[in-house]
């Protein structure tokens, strides 16, 4: 039979066994991943499965940096006891680390790296399951690099890059590297305390940007007011609207005087160079973003 990799996958996941133990289940059942679980049970390979099911609704962000290179991961338990558990901990550090190590830029290429003394990402995070007694699952993967510049970064929580709330930004500059790093983090922490919808005007997504537009419209249009007037107010109107979501028109949350865009230019003196905010990535433990 030709075996569906989706299957393999999952019931690598609900097992925590090898590949070639799945592969061989799921040929002797004819795919069916129930059969294959009670088959390797059968056998004495796995335990009953009795966590897949559950609720991973707590857990930790974890953030690792590289010269040029950034990552954010989101890994969830089922309790807040063990996301304080210092083998948690210890687990979604090395996660991180591998990840922006191996420069992986999703889940199941993180999955599939190789995690030392252990096996495979994935059979590591089965480990942890194993070991913590929660069901863990790796849910999320934010990966940004720069080819000429700098990715800075923050998580609020600990000093450890540890936290509920992370975000990383790419400036693009051949300044002071240790001085683009500042303004980074500084542009991170507005972006995690501020949760902008999108980098630039133009990056907004196009149906909601018309939604709120003819809103707007339709509220100015009982106001009766002459066209020019009218198209004042809604100029006016937008420019709000576009300082409570866009990062580069958002009012900086340490100076509420610039907006993050002239925050951008005046750090240009300090690092003695043009500054490019280029891409930003924000992770928020439990969204479904």
């Amino acid at each position: 039979m030709k075996m569906n990799l989706d299957n393999v996958r999952e019931l690598r996941d609900r097992t925590g066994l090898g590949l070639s133990d799945c592969k061989k289940a799921l040929e002797e059942c004819d795919g069916n991943i129930k059969r294959a679980i009670d088959k390797l049970r059968t056998i004495g390979l796995v335990k009953a499965d009795k966590k897949f099911d559950r609720v991973t609704s707590d857990g930790l962000v974890a953030m690792h940096l590289a010269e040029n290179c950034g990552v954010l991961i989101e890994l969830n338990c089922e309790t807040d006891f063990v996301a304080r558990n210092e083998k948690f901990i210890e687990l979604i550090s090395n996660l991180a680390s591998i990840a922006c190590q191996e420069r992986c830029a999703s889940i199941d290429e993180l999955k599939n790296t190789k995690y030392a003394g252990i096996g495979t990402v994935q059979e590591a995070i089965m480990n942890g399951t194993s070991v913590l007694g929660e069901k863990l699952e790796l849910s999320k993967l934010c990966y940004l690099e720069a080819n000429d510049g700098v990715i800075a970064g923050y998580v609020h929580g600990d000093m450890r890059g540890l936290g509920k709330t992370g975000a990383l930004v790419a400036l693009q500059s051949s300044g002071d590297k240790s001085k683009l790093q500042e303004v980074g983090k500084q542009i991170a922490m507005h972006i995690v305390a501020m949760k902008p919808e999108a980098l630039s005007i133009d990056d907004l997504d196009h149906t909601k940007l018309n939604n709120e537009l003819s809103i707007v419209d339709e509220q100015v249009k009982k106001l009766n007011k002459p066209e020019e007037v009218t198209k004042k107010i809604v100029d006016g109107r937008m420019a709000k609207y576009y300082e409570e979501v866009v990062l580069l028109e958002q009012k900086f949350i340490k100076d509420d005087k610039m907006k993050i865009s002239d925050f951008i230019k005046l750090s240009e003196s300090s690092v003695n160079s043009h500054v490019k905010l280029s891409d930003y990535k924000l992770l928020i433990l439990g969204s479904k973003n």
